[in-house]
């Protein structure tokens, strides 16, 4: 089991990049409001269906289900139609911090492969309050982690990971954790389910406050799941499902309440949705055969609430992929997923355009023939162009100059650097094959000596 860990360790050292801090340019060339941090908000196994008004969900049996009764859970830029592929938690939150159609919890640990690798990279700190999608690698991920050990609400087993966390904020997660049992007791059914929840948010809460008020210089992504709609469409029946997101509605103020007064992006969203066989059921399910091709199962809200992003229904059809992308794009972060293979959702007032190059490069950004900015930098952001605008690009360094015309209907992404050479690419092959031999060697000499 170590031997087998060294290996794959000594793999992934070896034929990734490393990924460091970057030197970063970041160039407004217009006032923007941007956000200062955000908030990822997941609610398990909430399906839109069940109170979008555009939507009617029916059982498999076709009866019409009733709706739940919410007034704050539309806030912000709506995505009318957005859908998951993958009805499966672990699978479903791989998707949403990677940004590719075809992760899972494996992909989430590979380098570069989610969103957390770029807020770091930028300076943000990855905070996270977890009762249910908190698999190893998604842990791993975040700077600090309250997390559930266990799917059970009548006997929650809470716990804590952390290797960079912010001062104060191990010390104000562990007091949330020790308050968990004060929120369920003497309480039962709906009541319990909702305090379960009522805690993931309150915690929640409690750390973004904490941030904004300890640290208001650093950015911070906090990821935030809630388990008890998930347990409660299983467990409890539709009728206590609609209970469940109403009392959702009302909790989630003081969060959504936070992150509108301190600048902070907000952005609700779902792994899976949930189905019922029969009006009165009581028992529903998202991943069996029996109900994962079903539309509750499938589609998932997305509402985002942010100062750089416009407000209303968003038409069109978009997949759970999109969503990586679309949340680093409000951030003015470039969508560098080393896997993604999701769009970006076009909801920004404004467009970024994000360009890669040698350092010795000197980037300009023109229009009209007009130079409006010239750096020279690893990464740099030129943030606050007006959409429907057109630019042009340009890289001068040794190799000669380099032009593009760019026109702004969205965000846009350019590279000017050399490929890696075969010859460096073969020499770290090399390296590696040569260090797993030694690997494998050294663990049959140590096997041989415990026989002996």
């Amino acid at each position: 089991m170590i031997k087998n860990f060294v290996i794959i360790l000594l793999c992934i050292l070896l034929f990734s990049t490393p990924y460091t801090a970057l030197a970063v340019s970041e160039v407004t060339l217009n006032e923007v409001k941007r956000p200062q941090s955000a908030i990822l908000f997941i609610v398990d196994g909430f399906g839109s269906s069940y109170y979008y008004p555009e939507t009617s969900p029916l059982a498999l049996d076709g009866s019409l289900l009733s709706k739940a009764k919410t007034g704050n859970l539309s806030f912000g830029a709506r995505i009318a139609d957005i859908r998951t592929k993958h009805p499966v938690t672990g699978i479903a939150h791989s998707m949403i911090v990677t940004g590719f159609s075809d992760a899972n919890e494996e992909t989430v640990g590979y380098p570069g492969a989610t969103i957390f690798d770029i807020t770091r990279e930028h300076g943000f700190v990855n905070l996270a309050i977890m009762q249910r999608g908190d698999f190893m690698n998604m842990r791993s991920e975040q700077d600090i982690i309250l997390f559930a050990e266990n799917n059970s609400i009548d006997e929650p087993l809470m716990s804590m990971q952390t290797k960079n966390a912010p001062d104060g904020v191990y010390d104000l997660m562990y007091e949330w954790k020790m308050k968990l049992p004060a929120y369920l007791d003497d309480k039962k059914g709906v009541d319990k389910y909702s305090a379960y929840n009522r805690w993931g948010i309150d915690a929640a809460n409690a750390a973004a406050s904490d941030m904004i008020k300890k640290h208001p210089s650093r950015r911070f992504l906090l990821t935030v799941n809630i388990g008890a709609i998930d347990s409660g469409g299983h467990n409890m029946g539709d009728d206590d499902y609609m209970k469940l997101i109403e009392s959702l509605d009302s909790d989630i103020y003081p969060l959504y309440k936070t992150a509108l007064d301190n600048n902070i992006a907000f952005f609700l969203t779902a792994d899976h949705g949930m189905s019922f066989a029969t009006m009165n059921s009581r028992r529903g399910g998202h991943s069996s055969d029996k109900y994962s091709t079903k539309i509750e199962s499938l589609k998932i809200p997305l509402v985002i609430l942010s100062p750089n992003a416009v407000t209303g229904i968003i038409g069109g059809e978009y997949q759970q992929e999109d969503l990586a992308p679309t949340l680093l794009g409000v951030l003015d972060l470039p969508d560098n997923l080393q896997y993604g293979d999701g769009n970006a959702i076009n909801i920004k007032k404004y467009a970024s355009i994000y360009v890669k190059a040698d350092s010795k490069y000197q980037v300009s950004l023109w229009n009209n023939d007009q130079k409006l900015s010239e750096r020279s930098d690893s990464e740099l952001i030129f943030s606050g162009l007006p959409l429907n605008s057109s630019y042009t690009l340009k890289a001068t360094g040794d190799g000669g100059t380099f032009e593009e015309i760019v026109s702004l209907d969205s965000d846009k992404q350019f590279s000017f650097k050399k490929p890696e050479s075969s010859f460096n690419i073969s020499n770290r092959r090399l390296i590696a094959i040569i260090l797993i031999l030694i690997v494998n060697i050294a663990g049959l000499i140590i096997i041989r000596r415990i026989k002996d």
